[in-house]
């Protein structure tokens, strides 16, 4: 090999074979990386040397892919994770996701791992974590369980399984799996027992998508019959089960929850002794569903008309990839991203309001976190999503339209200026400050659920019992 390698480095400097060598190495790159061949599969090495001289010659034919292969590099993230049997050696709880690395764990990611490390608590599991992008980092997991107030109490376990290439992973009778997203989920069911899975929904992921492929792949998957379901707040559990293109069975086989802000007090700040004020805009323009666009000109609007009168606010782009912009009347917002959860939540706790668009039925953690932090907040509706008062009086909903976005500022203006009346809706909210009593019932329910199906005595991997 080390030879055929030296011989096809030297040709390729060659004047007259140098162009084919090169084509014959880039080739033989493209196909090494994509993993192992197997005999019969869908990458399955090309039938000889000559078929390869044939197709890198000028003027010869070009590779045509298979449709196999075609499929298979567009379901890349559907890659089925691969097991070998083992003996138990005690109940084992895997969490898959795509990352866990700094930029990936606020929010829906964080949430997952609280989540996972509370279960296993509960069922005296290790914690085992598969990641599918990017290698784990197993001390920003425990960071974020210690800024949630949460301990795992049981070993861990972390693995990197991407989805070409990865080696097989041990599993036993006692191994159950949380995935985190319609395409962990569907990479798991080709794997293992639906009934040795709990499916995590944070937000209803056929909206990620326009019309089409992944949509309806997404739209299955959420709908698998059997399949347990967790829904990130009772708002989302109540679209997807009965608002628009509701998902069958969702009631009977899904549960829900909601999130938890352990970093806020009861107690709102002092106002600024200058007068001055900061105002927080959630700026995301590569996430289509924050509504970046609409936010941004119903912002310079409101700078225009006084509404938020530059002698009075200084504004805050919140987000990733937040652009450097001027507003009206000469006002240069200060750009923050990439921060820890220490400094989020620090940087949270300062504000006294914050526009937070988004264009889905869940109402979204960042109102949750402003107003657990006594902030004004203004967000839109969407479907069901038309009042959030039962979390916060704090929270204030307009439709995404300019005049309603106009009132809806001027509305929490208002509120951010009333301290008294802040303070009070802060110490009334219904927003839960406990992961452990938040997610108490679903903890049970998912153990229950586990510990019935261990008493069945059957196999967790499909390969070893039934198919998915």
């Amino acid at each position: 090999m080390k030879l055929g390698r030296t011989i096809g480095d030297y040709a390729v400097n060659m004047p007259v074979v140098g162009s084919v060598a090169r084509s014959l190495q880039d080739r033989a790159r493209r196909l090494h990386s994509r993993g192992p061949y197997r005999r019969g599969s869908a990458t399955a090495a090309p039938k000889g040397l000559a078929a390869s001289l044939i197709q890198a010659l000028p003027g010869g034919e070009p590779a045509v892919p298979t449709v196999a292969e075609w499929l298979e590099k567009r379901w890349w993230a559907l890659h089925p994770l691969g097991f070998f049997p083992i003996p138990s050696a005690g109940p084992r709880l895997s969490i898959v996701t795509d990352s866990v690395g700094a930029a990936s764990l606020f929010g829906g990611v964080g949430t997952a791992l609280v989540l996972s490390a509370l279960l296993a608590n509960r069922m005296g599991a290790t914690l085992r974590l598969i990641t599918r992008n990017d290698p784990p980092d197993t001390s920003a997991v425990s960071r974020v369980l210690a800024a949630n107030g949460v301990k795992l109490e049981t070993p861990l376990e972390a693995v990197f399984a991407p989805t070409q290439g990865g080696r097989e992973l041990p599993i036993s009778d006692d191994d159950y799996f949380l995935s985190t997203s319609w395409w962990t989920t569907r990479a798991l069911l080709s794997s293992v027992r639906r009934d040795r899975l709990a499916y995590l929904l944070q937000e209803d992921e056929r909206m990620f998508y326009p019309h089409g492929d992944d949509r309806v792949r997404c739209g299955q998957t959420m709908s698998e019959p059997g399949l347990l379901v967790v829904v990130n707040s009772q708002l989302l559990f109540e679209h997807l089960a009965d608002g628009p293109e509701a998902i069958p069975d969702l009631a009977e086989r899904g549960d829900w929850f909601e999130p938890a802000f352990p970093a806020a007090g009861r107690a709102l700040r002092q106002p600024d002794e200058s007068g001055r004020r900061k105002l927080f805009f959630y700026a995301r323009p590569n996430n289509l569903r924050n509504l970046f666009h609409t936010g941004l000109e119903a912002l310079s609007n409101a700078i225009a008309s006084g509404t938020l009168h530059p002698a009075e606010w200084d504004i805050h782009l919140v987000g990733k990839d937040v652009p450097d912009l001027l507003f009206p009347r000469g006002v240069r917002p200060k750009r923050i991203e990439g921060l820890n959860w220490s400094e989020y939540h620090a940087l949270v706790g300062s504000m006294d309001a914050g526009i937070v668009l988004m264009d889905t039925p869940h109402p979204s953690y960042p109102p949750l976190d402003l107003a657990a932090h006594g902030a004004a907040v203004l967000t839109n509706a969407h479907g069901l999503k038309t009042d959030l008062s039962f979390y916060s009086r704090n929270i204030l909903l307009e439709q995404p339209d300019m005049p309603s976005l106009a009132r809806g500022i001027t509305r929490m203006v208002t509120l951010a200026r009333d301290h008294a009346t802040r303070s009070a809706n802060l110490r009334a909210d219904q927003i839960c400050r406990d992961w452990t009593v938040s997610l108490a019932d679903v903890v049970e329910r998912l153990a229950g659920n586990f510990t019935a199906d261990a008493r069945q005595g059957e196999p967790a991997n499909v390969r070893l019992s039934r198919s998915a």
